[in-house]
């Protein structure tokens, strides 16, 4: 027996345990990681002031600092979250630090497994989907996003729910289950991500879509959609009413969206100049959390809602008479959104020698795992529809925003599993007889 046939065996035999071992080690790594970098425990920004907010007086408040108000900056369900913990065991104690960094690492690497157990669906033999979670357990490019942001943003859960989304729609392709109860699981599962994250969100609702119409009549479509609205409408409701009661304005999600653009889209982002330096001083200039002057000119115009707005109507106006850099900006930002610069590793934690490494591999899993998304679409089809859905479309909605890392993180892990199967498939084509005994 080939050392191969012998690894393949002993695969299929412990499946699971070694998949929860790799898992372990993975957790394993990354608090040793946090553990060495202490300094890095308190850069959550806006977030961490909405939390410190609930924990105390139960608010959605004070985004930019103590007493600017209450918020809808961003969708509550992490700062709530942290928001409890906080108010239970203290601001930034060591509990409470300890319970958040615990459920930031079970949503990311919890997501990575639900992603193992999808490629089981699609098809992918246990060796490659253990390498593949071993390259995304046991080789963390993003530790900072998985142990501090995410403890309060929402990035690690809106993973693990997009994942989970995708696995409910390859169970219901593959059995042909027509009854509606999985539908009306799954709609409530991606309407509570569109609430959490928006591009996350309308990939799932794509994907349903592809569901539809691949294994259902078009005379079911319209029960189908009345389901789906039905579910949204019930997500979306107490956070809509909560702001309708607040402010008297319709904001179902966020009211941030005029500052997002507004910081990707001026005359100096497409003079050619140092991209960091341009973003940062743009972001020093305008940004609340960051600039006096710009917290007080906010607080002027009456609040972060009218802010955002004015901000907003001015970059419309500059796109509308702009449209070519408008066009070039949002293409450099798709560029960006899978191959993030350097730059980007470098606002929050600055730059170090294992910098350049982790660029490179960034970039070699998000362009073989985009070539499984073209390929996906093109040539493989069938089930295949549903990862690439995943991979291409959170991409369009932040084309005209600046892209950062945790963007990218969203793809992040359904691109390196892709990745692998794009390999598997290179190496089968190459080595038939070796990939069958694979």
């Amino acid at each position: 027996m080939s050392i191969v046939e012998r690894i393949r065996k002993l695969s299929e035999a412990h499946t699971r345990l070694i998949a929860l071992s790799i898992i372990a080690m993975g957790v394993l790594e990354r608090l040793v990681w946090l553990h060495q970098h202490p300094d890095t425990k308190n850069g959550l920004a806006e977030a961490y002031n909405v939390a410190a907010s609930f924990a105390r007086d139960g608010t959605i408040a004070d985004t930019f600092r103590r007493g600017s108000g209450l918020s809808t900056h961003f969708t509550p369900v992490l700062p709530t979250i942290a928001g409890y913990v906080y108010r239970t065991f203290g601001l930034q104690t060591f509990a409470a630090q300890a319970i958040l960094t615990t459920l930031a690492l079970g949503t990311v690497l919890l997501s990575g497994y639900v992603l193992f157990l999808v490629f089981e669906r699609l098809g992918m033999p246990v060796v490659w989907r253990l390498i593949a979670l071993g390259t995304f357990s046991l080789l963390p490019l993003f530790p900072y996003l998985e142990t501090v942001m995410f403890q309060i943003w929402e990035g690690g859960l809106a993973c693990l729910l997009s994942a989970w989304v995708l696995l409910r729609l390859l169970d219901a392709d593959r059995s042909h289950d027509a009854g509606m109860r999985p539908w009306i699981g799954t709609s409530f599962i991606a309407s509570f991500l569109f609430f959490l994250n928006p591009p996350s969100g309308l990939a799932c609702f794509v994907m349903m879509g592809i569901w539809l119409l691949r294994r259902r009549p078009l005379r079911t479509w319209p029960g189908h959609a009345a389901w789906g609205a039905l579910a949204l409408a019930l997500v979306l409701a107490p956070w809509t009413i909560r702001n309708y009661e607040a402010f008297g304005q319709f904001i179902p999600l966020r009211s941030n969206m005029g500052l997002e653009l507004a910081l990707a889209n001026h005359p100096a982002a497409v003079s050619g100049k140092d991209a960091r330096q341009v973003f940062e001083t743009r972001l020093n200039t305008i940004h609340p959390q960051t600039s006096q002057a710009a917290f007080d000119r906010m607080e002027a115009m009456g609040g972060e809602r009218v802010y955002a707005k004015r901000l907003g109507d001015e970059t419309k106006q500059w796109i509308a008479h702009n449209p070519g850099a408008f066009a070039t900006l949002s293409f450099r930002h798709l560029v960006q959104f899978y191959f993030p610069p350097r730059w980007q590793w470098e606002l929050n934690q600055g730059g170090n020698s294992a910098t350049g490494v982790k660029q490179a591999l960034t970039w070699l899993f998000a362009g073989i795992g985009l070539l499984g998304a073209v390929l996906g679409v093109l040539v493989w089809r069938g089930l295949f529809f549903y990862p690439a859905t995943l991979i291409i479309v959170p991409a369009l909605p932040y084309m005209v925003v600046q892209p950062i890392l945790r963007y990218h993180y969203l793809i992040y892990g359904i691109t390196l599993f892709l990745g692998v199967e794009v390999v598997r498939r290179c190496i089968a084509a190459m080595v038939p007889s070796r990939a069958s005994a694979a």
